[in-house]
């Protein structure tokens, strides 16, 4: 890792760009934290050409329930940095990061549930006034800090007293949210609601590929643009300060972010390979460095600068 890297020669850097129809949209992830999640949903979903999104909340929460999600969350609330009492709440929501390839390699396994069914950005929320219930739309952060003060004041809950709830397929009712709630943990509760949500529009791949996970040498870019060339949208995780500060140079486990790499040009200006970084943040470009070209959350990046914040990049194999 210590060896200087080899850049890729213009001859090598064609011009090339896999985004599909179904690419164009950017999701926002907000403050939850899972971008792998995003990023595995996309991948999942240029490399089958599936006809609808793949879900990225189901995506995480299927790792959650994973051997090493759990792990991760015993670590991290074991010996991670204690929350204020006013961050207490935010502590307890599985907002974990995870890592791309395992998430993958389960919704392979498992099948996917569409983002229309299970969505990824805000939930549907219906709120009692009186004898009727008032829709509206919150995002996922703020739902989960609802959901998380019912579970933690279940005791006093009943249906009659219910101050809301969230609406999705199948859980249409209060009286079917409420029997959700009801007994479970924060991280038991989110497992039955993605198998009750997506319980009749699981989709099943026909075919399960194989994923690579290639950990950042001298030799990256050239495997990287190998995947590239195979028409195979790659999966990179990277300090996340590059996309705030292009002088950023170094690799902070606490930042580690993931994105993947959508498109492929030669710029003659730096002389170098650069790639477009598809962000899972929305359109807005206001966030990213103003050295950047921002085409709507996606931003051009010399390679030099994406090897020096880069630790691995994972491609799903046919």
């Amino acid at each position: 890792m210590a060896e200087r890297f080899q850049p890729t020669t213009q001859q090598s850097c064609t011009q090339l760009d896999l985004r599909t129809e179904k690419l164009k949209k950017i999701r926002d992830q907000k403050k939850v934290a899972w971008c792998y999640a995003f990023t595995a949903a996309d991948m999942l979903t240029h490399v089958y050409d599936l006809p609808d999104k793949v879900s990225a909340a189901d995506v995480a929460i299927n790792y959650n329930d994973s051997d090493l999600g759990q792990l991760s969350r015993w670590l991290f609330r074991t010996f991670g940095r204690k929350p204020s009492q006013s961050d207490q709440d935010n502590f307890m929501m599985p907002h974990q990061t995870g890592f791309n390839k395992v998430a993958l390699d389960r919704v392979m396994r498992d099948g996917y549930c569409p983002e229309r069914v299970f969505p990824s950005e805000s939930w549907v929320r219906m709120q009692r006034e009186g004898d009727k219930w008032l829709e509206s739309k919150t995002d996922l952060r703020t739902a989960m800090l609802e959901i998380y003060q019912l579970l933690k004041n279940q005791q006093d809950l009943t249906i009659t007293n219910l101050p809301f709830y969230y609406h999705f397929k199948n859980v249409e009712t209060p009286e079917e949210f409420y029997h959700l709630i009801k007994g479970q943990t924060a991280s038991n509760f989110y497992s039955k609601l993605r198998k009750e949500v997506c319980q009749h529009d699981r989709i099943k791949f026909q075919d399960r590929f194989k994923t690579l996970m290639y950990i950042k040498d001298a030799l990256v870019f050239r495997v990287l643009n190998k995947q590239l060339d195979l028409g195979r949208v790659a999966g990179i995780d990277y300090d996340s300060r590059l996309l705030t500060d292009a002088r950023n140079g170094s690799v902070s486990l606490a930042e580690l972010h993931t994105s993947s790499i959508v498109a492929r040009r030669w710029d003659q200006e730096s002389q170098q390979c650069q790639y477009l970084v598809r962000d899972s943040y929305g359109k807005q470009c206001s966030k990213y460095d103003v050295s950047y070209e921002c085409l709507g959350g996606q931003v051009w990046i010399d390679e030099a600068k994406i090897y020096a914040n880069l630790v691995s990049f994972v491609t799903v194999i046919k």
